[in-house]
C-alpha cells in the first residue's frame, strides 16, 4: 500500500490549506514518533503556520474594503437580471415568455456565478455577457434586459480594474507570500509522505497500513472535488446546450 497522489498545485488556497490540516490532525493522532518522521515533521509543521499566517493576510487584504464592494455590486446586477428572467417566464407576451425561457436556460448553466472566486466569476461573467450581446442579443432586448448588460460587464471590469490594482500596490505581497508558502509546504508534505512510503517498504506495511489509508481517503476526496470541478467547468464551457 502506497501513498495516493494529488496534484496540490490544483488546489484552491482554502482547500491546500484544509488538505494539510487533515494531514497534520492525522501525524498528530498516529504520533510522529510511531511513525517515524521526526526528520521531516518540524519543517512540515512550521510551514502549515507558516501558510495559515499567509492565508490570513490574503483574506485580509485581497478580499475586503472595495473589492468586496465593487464584487456585490456584480451579484447585485446578475441577480437582478435572473430575477426579470423569472419574471418574464410569467409574462404576458408569448414572445416574451419564449424570449425568458431561452434565457434562463442561459442563466441556469452559470448556475452559483456568484459564489464563485473573484477569477473565477469574473471570467464566467464575461462568457455571460458575450452570449447575452451576441447568440441572445434579441432575447435580452425583448425581456427587458438591454440596459443591464453593458452595466453588467461595467461592474465586472471594476473588480478586474480593482484585484489588479491591489496586486501591484504593497499590498500585493500577501498573495506572493501565499504563493511561496504553498510551495515550501507541498516541499515538505512530500518528504513526509516519501519518507513514510519508504518505512512501510521497508519495515514493513503493518505499522502504516491505518494511516496510509486514512490519508488516503482524504487524497480521494480532494481529488473527486477536483475531477468534479472538472465537468462543471466542461459544462459552463457550453452554457446555452438544452
Amino acid at each position: 500500500m502506497e501513498i495516493l497522489k494529488i496534484d496540490l498545485s490544483r488546489l484552491r488556497n482554502e482547500e491546500h490549506h484544509n488538505f494539510h490540516n487533515e494531514v497534520n490532525e492525522l501525524i498528530v493522532r498516529f504520533t510522529v514518533d510511531a511513525l517515524k518522521v521526526q526528520r521531516y515533521y518540524p519543517a512540515f509543521e512550521a510551514a502549515l503556520a507558516d501558510e495559515s499566517a499567509a492565508l490570513d493576510l490574503v483574506q485580509k487584504s485581497m478580499f475586503t474594503g472595495p473589492i468586496a464592494d465593487a464584487d456585490h455590486e456584480r451579484d447585485t446586477i446578475t441577480l437582478g437580471m435572473e430575477d426579470m428572467v423569472d419574471a418574464a417566464l410569467r409574462h404576458f407576451n408569448e414572445d416574451v415568455r419564449e424570449a425568458a425561457r431561452k434565457l434562463k436556460i442561459v442563466f441556469d448553466g452559470f448556475d452559483g456565478i456568484t459564489t464563485k472566486p473573484y477569477d473565477q466569476q469574473t471570467a464566467a461573467t464575461d462568457k455571460l455577457t458575450e452570449l447575452l450581446e451576441t447568440k441572445y442579443a434579441a432575447e435580452v432586448a425583448l425581456v427587458g434586459l438591454t440596459a443591464w448588460v453593458p452595466e453588467l460587464k461595467a461592474k465586472n471590469q471594476a473588480v478586474v480594474a480593482l484585484v489588479g490594482e491591489r496586486y501591484t500596490d504593497e499590498s500585493g505581497k500577501p498573495p506572493l507570500k501565499m504563493k511561496a508558502a504553498r510551495k515550501q509546504l507541498e516541499a515538505a508534505y512530500r518528504n513526509v509522505a516519501k519518507l513514510i512510503d519508504a518505512l512501510a517498504f521497508v519495515d514493513g506495511p503493518e505499522a502504516y497500513e491505518a494511516f496510509i489509508s486514512e490519508l488516503n481517503q482524504r487524497i480521494e476526496k480532494y481529488n473527486n472535488r477536483l475531477s468534479q470541478r472538472d465537468g462543471r467547468n466542461k459544462k459552463d464551457d457550453d452554457p446555452e446546450k438544452e
